[in-house]
């Protein structure tokens, strides 16, 4: 209430009606009676403070617990799934051997995804095989699987086990069931109408005389032999079509060293960054990364072709128009699987629509772009060389001796340079590298963090 009077004063000094803002004061005063009394307060306060020592002394529980309260929010599990990935928690996909229906934690820490989050899965198929699971034990290989779940898991669901990762822990890789087999179909075609006959002989064999007998009994069908015929992208999108995200790994993340040196702005906020150059009345240089899901072409009026590319990074989608020279200089770039750097402007549009009554509206700015590169070029495009700082102290022979090993294994186009830093006098030596130039991959970027060497690119 102190306050009251220096709020009205001032608002109505920055030009406010006294009306809005007595309205403004009233709605706080009444927000102050629920939010602010010790009965609302405490509750929250010993809520917070249960589950920040869950999270703290049982984290991997804490965070199953919460990706099964928000199992059909799949924003929300993004956004647990990104915590897990900080604290060091790995989320494994659904397994038929370990998923219950829900999230569950595994004896080493791990969080088993439950095979109720499959898409399309239904709660019957669920409790079919955890029940079958724990009445005879877990499925020795995919053809015991295929027998002991006959007419309760058809074609449709055995497709969607495949592709979420429920029988990687078989051994065979996913694209191998889509292969054909020596009858023509493939082998997850063969395997069900195998699980059919089989389930159909056991029927059969129970009221007849020689239902024992090894020469009337279906066969199992051979699975073919491996043929890498299906990429890894490929491999990921049908598992985030099922699962709804990316579980195994991300298309990005080999590229997660060009997103973070390069782009200046997630997708996720391309639009609010974009809103906020409008309000500031300033064009602004952007940069944002991404991996093509999709790329359309279509006809203006006039007859002219443009583009419309849908893009996705780790925080999510957006989609980008190209007109013009736009479309002929940078569209053969956006095909579907690529992954891309895409360099622009916030800025004003060129066609504004009028309103109803032919007024046109404060200018709303758009990103609009001025280059295209693939993410894998993005290094010898914009990166001089990548510099490498190590700590005098390290310099021994076994180190000397790991360390070139370490560029001999990372041999690539890059550029390094190295500068030994004593950390008693402070005193820096810095080298130049003819010998080795190296390629910069999450695997170089562990490598040398292992060794304890601190690397930074510096760009042309």
């Amino acid at each position: 209430q102190e306050l009251k009077e220096k709020f009205m004063t001032q608002g109505m000094g920055n030009g406010h009606p006294e009306k809005t803002l007595d309205k403004i004061w009233k709605d706080w005063e009444k927000f102050a009676q629920y939010a602010f009394n010790k009965s609302h307060a405490t509750c929250y306060a010993w809520v917070s403070y249960q589950t920040g020592w869950l999270k703290c002394h049982y984290p991997s529980e804490f965070q199953a617990a919460n990706l099964t309260c928000n199992l059909s929010k799949m924003d929300e599990i993004k956004k647990i799934m990104a915590d897990c990935k900080k604290s060091g928690i790995k989320v494994l996909n659904p397994d038929v051997n370990e998923s219950d229906r829900n999230f569950s934690v595994r004896k080493n820490g791990d969080i088993r995804f439950g095979l109720g989050g499959i898409k399309g899965f239904g709660d019957n198929v669920v409790k079919a095989i955890i029940d079958e699971r724990e009445a005879n034990g877990q499925f020795e290989d995919i053809y015991d699987f295929a027998e002991r779940m006959a007419g309760s898991v058809n074609k449709k669901a055995m497709e969607s086990l495949v592709y979420a990762g429920a029988f990687d822990s078989f051994g065979y890789p996913r694209s191998q069931y889509s292969q054909p087999t020596a009858s023509g179909d493939t082998f997850i075609d063969a395997l069900v109408r195998y699980a059919d006959l089989y389930k159909r002989d056991a029927e059969e064999a129970s009221v007849s005389l020689f239902g024992d007998a090894e020469e009337v009994k279906p066969t199992r069908p051979e699975i073919p032999a491996y043929k890498d015929t299906e990429s890894n992208i490929e491999i990921l999108h049908k598992e985030k079509e099922l699962v709804g995200m990316y579980l195994s790994s991300h298309p990005l993340d080999q590229y997660a060293f060009e997103m973070e040196t390069y782009t200046t702005c997630r997708l996720g906020d391309l639009a609010a960054v974009v809103n906020d150059c409008h309000d500031r009345k300033k064009p602004t240089k952007i940069s944002v990364g991404g991996f093509v899901l999709s790329n359309d072409t279509k006809i203006t009026k006039s007859g002219k072709n443009f583009s419309s590319t849908v893009i996705e990074d780790f925080s999510g989608t957006t989609e980008i128009s190209l007109f013009g020279k736009d479309y002929e200089m940078f569209n053969s770039l956006m095909v579907p699987g690529h992954s891309v750097l895409i360099e622009g402007m916030a800025d004003t549009r060129f066609f504004v629509k009028p309103n109803e009554k032919g007024e046109k509206p404060d200018v709303p700015y758009e990103f609009k772009v001025k280059s295209v590169t693939l993410l894998g070029n993005a290094n010898a495009s914009f990166l001089k060389e990548f510099r490498l700082t190590i700590n005098t102290e390290l310099l021994t022979q076994e180190f000397r001796t790991a360390f070139t090993k370490l560029l001999k294994k990372h041999k690539g186009d890059i550029p390094i340079s190295l500068i030994a830093v004593d950390p008693k006098t402070r005193y820096s030596v810095e080298f130049s590298v003819r010998k080795f130039k190296v390629a910069i991959t999450p695997d170089f970027l562990a490598d040398i963090e292992a060794l304890g060497i601190i690397g930074k690119p510096v760009r042309k």
